[in-house]
């Protein structure tokens, strides 16, 4: 069989010519599918849970996970700045479940605003990159 042009192509099935039909629905076809794959804006945003962190009591232990979902790759890291959480508290990227956990027993009361970030692994799509502000009132 011979070689066909890319718009002739596109209109065979397993060598068999199909009715030629407008180039202009093969391109509304693609584009649907790209959209139906990646979003009009790209890749959806990474989503966190939970959306604000529990309170926590000075003197008892406090364990929170952090997790990820609406990643298209895995997760390559979570990170957060450590002097930002409550003295006492550790954060630890659990990898392979695209999840992190926050714990310790906290030391010092009151108001602890930080930052936690994530990013992904960019294979057939770009990697996604997020982060969640939270705030811990330890009391």
């Amino acid at each position: 069989m011979a070689k066909l042009p890319a718009w002739e192509f596109m209109r065979t099935r397993a060598g068999q010519r199909q009715k030629p039909g407008p180039l202009w629905v093969v391109v509304l076809g693609l584009l649907a599918t790209a959209l139906a794959c990646r979003g009009p804006g790209g890749p959806p945003g990474l989503a966190f849970t939970p959306d604000q962190m529990p309170p926590a009591t000075v003197g008892q232990p406090y364990s929170v996970a952090v997790t990820i979902t609406q990643n298209l790759t895995p997760v390559g890291q979570m990170t957060v700045g450590l002097a930002d959480l409550p003295p006492g508290l550790n954060f630890a990227f659990i990898k392979g479940q695209s999840a992190a956990q926050i714990g310790g027993t906290p030391r010092k009361a009151g108001t602890y605003k930080f930052t936690v970030s994530a990013w992904c692994f960019g294979t057939n799509s770009s990697g996604q990159t997020g982060h969640q502000d939270y705030t811990v009132v330890v009391q």
